[in-house]
């Protein structure tokens, strides 16, 4: 299964939302920042890592016509902790995504085909390096918005462009983060979209995601791990009853 996570707009907080999924992921999983404005797990999350494997690396085996599987695992890091779960790192500057970009088509379909689920995170979309093909490919699409009208305004015409390429694909839906005065029930009847699961405002446990901060033995028991675990275990589900291949 291949699921992508993306922004409408604004920052709020797209990859610290897919690294919580991924801790909390129920099977294999692999996380990948596929952001074109480049990544930040390794100066995040991933913090005191070596510096040599990511997206970047992986783009310039590719384009040497290396098989795309048993390269991609030379470039992930492999977490500790139960289940399988791996991190490939996004685009260390700007300069790589030129070599990126017709890949992207290759990229999505060895994502869709990898043993184990992929949650992409492919940040703010809408501009012209926005990875399509991800956005085509994917099983599920969730776009992550805060509840304030100025994230949910600049959300729906994003909205309309995804359902528009996606053509005959399942709808993207919405995944609110953080608090706000808008409610899901709000958020559903004023755009007209499903709303996936609205993760709860938890800085101490976002701190650790996304500068590396902060005491990790806190995770698995933050407000945040909990509701994202309570998401991961509702997608998978939903994928099953859906026929959604899920290895």
């Amino acid at each position: 299964m291949l699921i992508v996570v993306s922004s409408g707009g604004h920052s709020p907080g797209v990859t610290t939302t897919g690294l919580a999924l991924t801790l909390s992921w129920p099977r294999k999983v692999l996380f990948a920042e596929c952001d074109p404005a480049g990544g930040s797990v390794l100066c995040g999350y991933l913090m005191g890592q070596p510096q040599d494997r990511g997206l970047g690396e992986w783009a310039v085996q590719l384009r040497r016509g290396a098989d795309p599987e048993s390269t991609l695992d030379q470039q992930v890091f492999h977490l500790a902790g139960p289940g399988s779960r791996r991190i490939l790192p996004g685009l260390a500057e700007p300069a790589q995504l030129s070599s990126v970009q017709p890949l992207w088509p290759g990229i999505a379909e060895t994502f869709a085909a990898t043993s184990g689920d992929v949650i992409a995170d492919i940040g703010r979309i809408g501009g012209s390096d926005t990875p399509v093909p991800l956005l085509v490919r994917a099983d599920r699409v969730l776009v992550v918005a805060r509840p304030w009208l100025v994230d949910l305004s600049a959300l729906a015409p994003r909205l309309a462009e995804i359902t528009a390429v996606r053509g005959p694909r399942s709808a993207p839906q919405v995944l609110l983060v953080g608090a706000g005065p808008y409610s899901r029930r709000e958020v559903t009847k004023t755009l007209g979209v499903e709303v996936a699961d609205h993760l709860p405002h938890d800085p101490r446990a976002a701190t650790v995601l996304s500068h590396g901060g902060g005491n990790e033995r806190y995770l698995p028991r933050a407000l945040l791990t909990r509701a994202a675990r309570s998401l991961a275990h509702d997608l998978c589900e939903h994928a099953v009853q859906d026929g959604v291949r899920v290895s």
